[in-house]
């Protein structure tokens, strides 16, 4: 069985080219102990039921599967690379080499615009500072690792594509995100990986649509940001102020990437 850790982008700066190797983004993001566990099977299912998903079906085609049976610990379309991590598990199981199959989950996500940097961030685990806009082969990273249990609410999905396939939003974010990737490596703590992570999406103005979530926490003493790209928020200590705005959760950051489990 594969293991693929869900990604949590905290910042971003998207880089789209006529190569899908060589597109991506340079950013920030972490992995947690919740994601995909996959199977082989005869065809695609996601927590039991048949599911045709273009990410998911150009790995499939391309690695010579029938399908995979996943299993996903949190809902797609919400901030959590779910679907770079279903591609990246379904293209394990294939058993071709490893850095192969992260290279086909990459392409398979620039393509079809579900994702651009989440499979580079769950190839190697921890905090990942990708340096580069490139499939993790090519990809130039900064680890970190720190304890931390960090608290989660849902409050709805953003459509990925829609973000980045609008030319003008994206240059913007992305000047912002160069720019706060540097402040983030200038002083690689928790701390200012939330404080960077805030002011980039305050900046982009895609803060707006979960900022009193983010203020609540911040008031009762905690630290948040927002989950790039969903109407999710991420905190430290804001598991009860949370509570107004869904039903939050706990993970813990995950150290390791993709692994084989069983």
């Amino acid at each position: 069985m594969i293991f693929v850790p869900a990604s949590i982008t905290c910042i971003f700066s998207p880089q789209v080219s006529d190569s899908p190797r060589n597109s991506g983004s340079i950013g920030v993001g972490f992995t947690v102990n919740l994601g995909v566990k996959a199977y082989k099977s005869e065809k695609t299912r996601i927590n039991g039921e048949d599911w045709s998903f273009p990410t998911i079906d150009y790995v499939v085609e391309r690695a010579g599967l029938e399908g995979a049976d996943i299993t996903a610990d949190l809902p797609f379309g919400c901030g959590f690379g779910m679907s770079g991590a279903a591609a990246l598990a379904t293209a394990v199981l294939s058993g071709i080499p490893y850095i192969q199959a992260a290279d086909l989950a990459h392409e398979a996500e620039v393509l079809n615009l579900t994702g651009l940097g989440d499979v580079v961030t769950q190839t190697f685990g921890g905090i990942v500072v990708r340096k580069n806009a490139a499939c993790p082969s090519l990809a130039s990273i900064e680890r970190f690792c720190f304890d931390a249990i960090l608290d989660f609410v849902v409050m709805g999905e953003i459509s990925t594509r829609d973000i980045i396939s609008d030319d003008i939003h994206r240059k913007k974010i992305g000047e912002s995100g160069k720019k706060w990737v540097k402040e983030f490596l200038k002083r690689p703590t928790l701390e200012n990986l939330f404080s960077c992570s805030r002011n980039f999406a305050s900046e982009t103005g895609l803060l707006d649509c979960v900022s009193d979530a983010v203020e609540a926490v911040e008031s009762s003493g905690g630290m948040a940001g927002m989950v790039m790209l969903g109407k999710t928020v991420f905190a430290v200590n804001g598991f009860e102020a949370l509570k107004e705005f869904g039903e939050p959760f706990k993970a813990k950051l995950d150290g390791c990437g993709v692994r084989r489990i069983k």
